[in-house]
């Protein structure tokens, strides 16, 4: 198989690009690709795996439609536009898009929804760290976590240090608190994750899927 990375120069595809078996890599695209040099790598891939901006996304996967290339995306900061043409897309080709590629993250997430259908009269927030260079705030990963309940979170995100992902989740009530806490310690637990969706989904007809269709 044959495996493509968008955004290869990013910290996260620099990361795949080492755990990616020799002679499995077919190249990556960073901003500096053009269109041509995209399509190239694109149409000999088997699988693309993601981790780049929005725009470059979306460029990639109209091209990987074309060529009917699945998609795997941990890409953040998407507007709800962007998840539309991603929607449409998917129609043509596989595509599973996550904000966490965390096996972890998952199951607090299975915790959180369980936590909120007890503590109903508690208040919820999320304590969102990354390291200063992250972009996009609140993270995906907050925003997904913030989703698992009906309940308002409030969001507190901090960017400081090389901090790789942290998240703190509390229901406080006025007697006492409960906090369900997930640290990775590098990014190779998000690298893994993206790697073994890549693997599955060549497999898979069109459609959107989420990191709970993979664990099923």
């Amino acid at each position: 198989m044959k495996i493509g990375i968008i955004g290869i120069t990013g910290r996260m595809g620099s990361v795949l690009s080492k755990i990616i078996p020799n002679a499995e890599k077919n190249g990556g695209s960073s901003s500096k690709t053009s269109r041509e040099e995209l399509v190239e790598i694109i149409s000999n891939s088997d699988v693309l795996i993601d981790f780049s901006v929005p725009s470059s996304l979306l460029e990639a996967v109209t091209v990987a439609a074309k060529y009917k290339v699945p998609v795997i995306s941990g890409t953040t900061g998407l507007s709800e536009n962007d998840f539309k043409q991603i929607r449409e897309f998917s129609y043509i080709i596989p595509i599973l898009h996550a904000n966490n590629f965390s096996l972890g993250i998952h199951l607090m997430a299975v915790l959180i929804k369980k936590c909120a259908d007890v503590l109903t009269d508690f208040d919820f927030s999320i304590i969102d760290k990354h390291h200063n260079r992250k972009k996009d705030s609140p993270s995906g990963t907050a925003l997904f976590l913030a989703k698992q309940t009906t309940q308002k979170a409030q969001i507190v995100s901090l960017r400081e240090g090389n901090i790789f992902g942290q998240h703190i989740c509390d229901f406080a009530g006025e007697n006492e608190i409960l906090s369900i806490s997930h640290e990775a310690f590098n990014l190779e637990v998000f690298a893994s994750g993206a790697l073994k969706c890549a693997y599955w989904i060549v497999k898979k007809n069109p459609n959107l899927y989420t990191i709970a269709d993979y664990l099923k």
